[in-house]
């Protein structure tokens, strides 16, 4: 059987707390479909489709690669829309305030190729998304989101997740494989 996976950075709760008050005021706003509370996360690498007997390769990977990480240190910047022509996303951006992460991102990359793994290998960008735009939205909405006032103070995030997503047509429902507590 195969299973979508990802590996996720966890938002700590002052992030979860911070977005999930902003997605409450957005989210009677049409045209977007926003993300669960309990779905917003940091995705490191989208794995894509994997046969479920080679998750503990995965895990391995992981577990070899996290192995010496401490917390990252991140910090929300405020939330944009992606792309700028003709956007698909509502994403809060983060400030990179650890290359450590990015080296992490590649270290994964390499040691999942290496296993014969074919992950997306776009560059990573740091965000959390908090909505998919189905409608062009009207300016009033884009200037409301871009204004929006967020939590920027830096924050540990030391909690990554290897997810298996389900695909719904209600929205994604995503299930913990594995945690790793970066100490």
């Amino acid at each position: 059987m195969n299973y979508r996976c990802f590996i996720a950075l966890e938002a700590p709760s002052a992030v979860q707390s911070c977005l999930a008050e902003r997605l409450r005021l957005l989210r009677s706003q049409p045209g977007v479909k926003w993300v669960e509370e309990r779905n917003l996360h940091l995705t490191l690498l989208f794995l894509g489709d994997v046969d479920s007997v080679r998750v503990p390769e995965i895990e391995s990977c992981i577990e070899s690669c996290t192995a010496d990480c401490r917390p990252f240190q991140l910090a929300l910047r405020g939330l944009e829309i992606f792309p700028s022509r003709s956007p698909r996303l509502v994403w809060a951006s983060l400030a990179q305030q650890d290359a450590q992460l990015f080296a992490l991102h590649k270290e994964l990359l390499g040691a999942l190729r290496r296993e014969g793994f074919t992950p997306d290998a776009k560059p990573l960008k740091l965000h959390i998304t908090l909505g998919r735009i189905k409608h062009a939205l009207p300016v009033s909405l884009e200037r409301e989101i871009l204004a929006s006032a967020l939590d920027t103070s830096v924050q540990a995030y030391d909690t990554l997740t290897l997810y298996r997503s389900v695909l719904k047509p209600e929205g994604p429902v995503y299930h913990v494989l594995k945690q790793y507590k970066l100490t």
